[in-house]
């Protein structure tokens, strides 16, 4: 005699040994979206968010069969683009592709908020940032210690920066260790390195852009601004075992509207895993000198809270955040 119960509790079983929620596995049909679906860019075509993230989405569409239409939508720092997801149905079929910064610190740098981290749900990432202190080659000095000395001697060094988590960083460390500098905002990581080289700023900080210049002598790390040394240069100390107090951490994210049905963000979730894992996935990440890790749904929405907290105590003293 069929017995229907037994069969779901075999399922069940089954969608549990193999890491899924039991509730997606249970009539034995995973989610499948009924359409392509958007992925809303919050940065400018070509950048190497859009980059990495179409990379990712191209080897979904093969692994899964699954089509995907992308919109780069690159205003206010990615803030257009979290907001477009936030107001979009919790369906499956719009997703967005930003970085832990835009969650984490932005809503609280906004003088109206328009959205907050709770108000969005974490389904995976690419890739962490590797960030780095730079200056170039034959710039004053080796290290924070040094760079501190000289501007105490000489006054503000200029600082390229990219954006508000860069200058947010670079106000932290030199905080902590009497570092005076100027900020000068850019369109991004590639004109940050360009003034450098140019001599027109005097450090950058920047995610992998200054690698190449890095490797052929023109430009030199002062300091690894994520919790482990650069391999490229791996004589140069950290921030944090410099005495900068301070490390970034940020990720290339999957970001969805609240309150998608179980089984859809398990279907997300589990073909963003199966995308970061594939060879192609990780060269392209050292390729472009970043740490290729998926944090999954959990750790990533863990990880977007436990950042939002520890900017919100720090940010009501900081300077660039006024």
């Amino acid at each position: 005699m069929f017995d229907r119960r037994a069969l779901l509790i075999a399922a069940a079983h089954t969608a549990m040994l193999a890491g899924l929620p039991a509730a997606w596995a249970a009539d034995g049909q995973a989610w499948e979206p009924k359409k392509p679906i958007r992925v809303v860019i919050g940065y400018g075509a070509g950048g190497s968010t859009d980059a990495i993230g179409r990379l990712t989405l191209r080897k979904i569409e093969e692994q899964r069969g699954w089509k995907f239409v992308v919109e780069n939508k690159a205003g206010a720092q990615g803030a257009l683009a979290a907001i477009d997801v936030k107001n979009a149905p919790a369906d499956g079929h719009t997703i967005g592709l930003l970085s832990t910064g835009n969650f984490a610190l932005d809503p609280f740098l906004a003088k109206t908020a328009q959205y907050m981290p709770e108000d969005i749900d974490y389904i995976g990432t690419i890739a962490k940032i590797e960030y780095a202190l730079v200056a170039a080659k034959d710039a004053p000095y080796d290290n924070l210690a040094e760079l501190a000395a000289h501007t105490k001697k000489n006054g503000p060094v200029s600082f390229s920066s990219t954006g508000k988590i860069l200058d947010l960083a670079m106000e932290r460390v030199a905080e902590k260790l009497g570092i005076a500098f100027v900020s000068a905002p850019t369109s991004g990581s590639a004109q940050s390195v360009q003034l450098v080289l140019g001599g027109h700023a005097n450090v950058t900080i920047s995610g992998g852009v200054h690698v190449p210049y890095v490797q052929d002598g023109r430009l030199k790390v002062l300091a690894s601004m994520t919790k482990g040394r650069a391999d490229y240069a791996p004589g140069v100390g950290t921030s944090l075992e410099q005495g900068g107090g301070y490390a970034i951490e940020n990720y290339f994210l999957f970001v969805a509207p609240k309150n998608m049905p179980p089984e859809v963000k398990a279907a997300l979730a589990g073909a963003i895993d199966a995308a970061v894992a594939s060879p192609e996935i990780g060269d392209y990440a050292a390729k472009t000198f970043n740490t290729r890790v998926n944090l999954g749904a959990t750790g990533s929405a863990d990880d977007v809270m436990a950042q939002s907290r520890e900017w919100r105590a720090w940010l009501p003293n900081a300077k660039s955040a006024k």
